[in-house]
């Protein structure tokens, strides 16, 4: 049952003001007669509405007010100030402490029961909006702790060493790495899914889900990203979803010191190594948009020492607070032979985010192999 609290001095506005509200609104009342008592009732109470005269012994409606509000529990309960019509300076007191509305004394009984129905309303609607935000909230975490599972614990293989770091720009996002080992190669890619939030979050985990199974074929680079993409076409195209997803894969090869890579709509990624900084760039679309469309990879010498850095968009379109992007000089200066992939991945993000002044703009995933 609704509760409401009247504060009056007067007990016959009291008793006036509390048979009003019983037979408009049939709830239950709570009664102070001073501002004082006022505070304590509202705080034992918790009353869904209060009803609170300006002429209060101890302390006036607008201490009082100002006392309410003051704990945390009654900030967003809605308080109706009553006084004379003529005092306006004072109603714009109250309302500047936390009144929600004011009324005067003597008041219309309509009008009352008008007043009081909207902020109820009002009241209960902020406290679902308030319910809908925690559960929305809790349910972005629970997605993004979801969503890092899918991600892989860790890059090791045998032969390799390596480095990976991941952060969305929200609690979700569509930047993803993957890494395996068949055996005979050891694949690595990183993909960013268009557009932010839960949408791109959802599509990371369909490709994420066949991948999975176009990795059990044990097909070549460009086969998988053949196959992916009329997967991904067959999802996208003539629906709702304005989507489309960059990715990048490599395979390093373990018989032979080469890396076989295919791109499509990606960013750059880079080799470091023997034959200098060696840029691998797109040689195709992004995926999702043109079907049965046949991509061929790009082989590259990949022996000891050698290092693949892949990274996602998000990091060189970091922006200063002026405006100004990462941009991929600052990014290639930092690119230099010998770096091991956890030293690499440090620097770059040591540079960066005094950049940004730690504003990301967009998802980051960045991860660096090296052959030992």
């Amino acid at each position: 049952m609704t509760r409401v609290l009247i504060a009056a001095a007067s007990p016959i506005f009291r008793d006036v003001i509390k048979r009003h509200v019983i037979a408009l609104f049939h709830c239950a009342t709570v009664e102070a007669k001073t501002g004082a008592a006022a505070v304590i009732l509202a705080e034992a109470s918790r009353p869904e509405l209060i009803l609170l005269d300006h002429s209060l012994p101890e302390m006036d409606g607008i201490e009082t007010i100002r006392r309410i509000r003051a704990i945390p529990a009654l900030r967003d309960v809605p308080i109706i100030f009553l006084s004379p019509e003529t005092d306006r300076r004072t109603w714009a007191e109250a309302l500047g402490v936390g009144a929600n509305d004011c009324m005067p004394k003597p008041y219309h009984r309509q009008e009352l029961a008008a007043r009081i129905t909207l902020h109820l309303n009002v009241a209960r609607m902020g406290r679902e909006l308030r319910a809908q935000n925690t559960l929305l909230t809790r349910e972005r975490y629970l997605a993004g702790c979801v969503q890092r599972q899918l991600l892989p614990k860790d890059l090791d293989f045998s032969g390799l060493e390596s480095a990976a770091v991941y952060q969305a720009q929200e609690q979700v996002g569509g930047d993803f790495y993957e890494a395996w080992d068949d055996g005979q190669g050891v694949y690595v890619l990183m993909a960013d899914i268009s557009g932010h939030g839960a949408s791109a979050a959802m599509l990371m985990a369909v490709c994420k889900g066949l991948l999975m199974s176009l990795r059990q074929a044990r097909l070549p680079p460009e086969a998988i990203m053949t196959a992916l993409n009329q997967l991904l076409c067959d999802l996208l195209i003539g629906g709702d979803l304005d989507m489309f997803v960059t990715l990048v894969l490599c395979r390093i090869d373990r018989a032979s010191p080469t890396l076989a890579a295919v791109s499509a709509g990606h960013v750059p990624v880079f080799v470091l190594g023997s034959q200098g900084l060696i840029d691998i760039e797109s040689h195709g679309p992004a995926l999702g948009v043109v079907p049965a469309f046949d991509w061929s990879a790009r082989t590259i010498p990949f022996g000891p020492g050698d290092l693949l850095f892949l990274y996602t968009d998000g990091l060189t379109e970091l922006r200063s607070p002026a405006g100004e992007f990462f941009g991929e000089a600052r990014l290639n200066a930092l690119l230099r032979p010998g770096i091991a992939p956890q030293d690499l991945i440090g620097e770059i993000i040591e540079t960066a985010l005094p950049f940004c002044k730690g504003m990301l703009h967009d998802d980051l995933a960045m991860a660096a192999l090296r052959r030992l």
